[in-house]
């Protein structure tokens, strides 16, 4: 059933053979796709999970895309999620039914400013303390601009702003949470039959260490107050689109793991 406008006329739903939708505040008609058999080649799938690895990954990092890909995706009338996938395409490999992400090489924040070099990272338990550069030659790099420390852990689902700090401070220190209690806690429960008693304890075996990749964005002083939204905030609020930030390449710094015995 499509919605219409006295007006206007339909502008989502399907009439007949035809599907009206809106994309980018413009509407779109196409004609309906016929039936077709799904014969799962290896093509198929591989391209299926390929996608499906791409926008899960989109979603985990989507604190991040909004630094500097959200109001350059729009205005090319892509959504984060397609930038994303077109950026690290090579990033993302299937082979024997398993889709393995290169998460270093992972391209998400693109911008003019001078990246930040970051030349020492300490972890004494869940405690990280990194060291970069504090006074850079490049000419578009200023003492004020701010380095953002993320951390994002595909196995627990999240990714977090850990700290801001100014250039010039040269150093940055926080505490990663500790997240392993939380996730075995999930696991133990979940309304289980035998069978299934026996992948959760193999799982509760797994969840002793999480790993968590750590990286660095620099963005401008004016901007990087400026909160990024969840995904509902995004769905309510549309103007986040049109701020412009003047940001920086991302840059993995590395990856730390963290046990039980760390907490």
């Amino acid at each position: 059933m499509a919605k219409t406008n006295p007006t206007l006329g339909p502008n989502s739903g399907k009439i007949g053979e035809l599907v009206y939708y809106t994309r980018f505040g413009k509407e779109f008609v196409r004609r309906k796709a016929e039936t077709f058999n799904d014969c799962k080649s290896e093509a198929q799938l591989r391209q299926r999970a390929l996608f499906k690895a791409t926008q899960q990954t989109a979603a985990l990092y989507g604190s991040m895309l909004q630094r500097g890909l959200t109001k350059y995706a729009h205005s090319q009338g892509h959504t984060e999620a397609n930038e994303f996938s077109r950026l690290n395409k090579e990033c993302f490999t299937y082979t024997a039914g398993k889709v393995t992400i290169d998460y270093p090489a992972l391209q998400l924040v693109v911008g003019p400013l001078p990246t930040v070099a970051v030349t020492a990272c300490h972890a004494d338990g869940l405690h990280i303390t990194l060291t970069f550069d504090s006074n850079p030659s490049a000419d578009k790099a200023r003492p004020d601009d701010v380095v953002h420390i993320y951390a994002a852990s595909p196995q627990a689902e999240v990714c977090m702003l850990m700290t801001s700090v100014e250039r010039r401070s040269g150093q940055a220190a926080f505490d990663l949470p500790d997240l392993s209690d939380e996730l075995t806690s999930e696991h133990e429960t979940k309304p289980t039959n035998k069978r299934k008693n026996q992948t959760n304890a193999l799982t509760h075996s797994h969840i002793n260490a999480i790993h968590y990749h750590l990286y660095a964005i620099v963005e401008a002083a004016n901007t990087a107050p400026i909160p990024t939204l969840s995904a509902a905030e995004k769905k309510a609020n549309k103007l986040h689109r049109n701020i412009n930030r003047r940001v920086s390449n991302s840059i993995f710094v590395g990856t730390v793991t963290t046990t039980k015995s760390q907490a």
